[in-house]
């Protein structure tokens, strides 16, 4: 398949995604696997990025890459919107130097809330430690 029949296999895909989250939000869609079409959607997005960067249409991988990066974090799963948003500053690198460098700090965010999240239970758990020293220790 020639890049023109790749991207308009792209665009393709963006449509199907784009109805399966429309779905996801409705009343019926919501109580009966709304996270599965999420779901579905995201990987259609990737594909379809994945399309476009074949066809070397920066721009559109970018912005599919990114519709991806925002429906991981609706699903809370961090480290794969991350991961699409750096995917997205790679391919924007090439089109949209500015649009490049919001993605990768909507990366860099997450992954930064992500290692806070690490630091906090492991203070937690530090803290536990000292209160169980102390008890036995009777400082209280």
């Amino acid at each position: 398949m020639d890049n023109s029949g790749k991207e308009k296999e792209a665009i393709q895909l963006i449509a199907e995604a784009d109805k399966k989250v429309k779905s996801s939000g409705s009343f019926l869609g919501g109580m009966f696997g709304g996270n599965h079409k999420v779901e579905e959607a995201c990987e259609m997005y990737a594909r379809a990025a994945n399309m476009f960067k074949m066809a070397k249409n920066w721009s559109a991988a970018g912005n599919a890459f990114c519709q991806a990066a925002r429906l991981h974090m609706q699903l809370q799963n961090k480290h794969d919107a991350a991961t699409s948003f750096v995917d997205a500053g790679n391919a924007f690198k090439k089109a949209d130097p500015q649009e490049a460098i919001n993605c990768l700090n909507a990366a860099i965010d997450i992954y930064t809330d992500m290692v806070r999240g690490r630091f906090i239970k492991h203070f937690c758990l530090a803290m536990l430690l000292l209160y169980m020293v102390a008890r036995q220790t009777s400082v209280f």
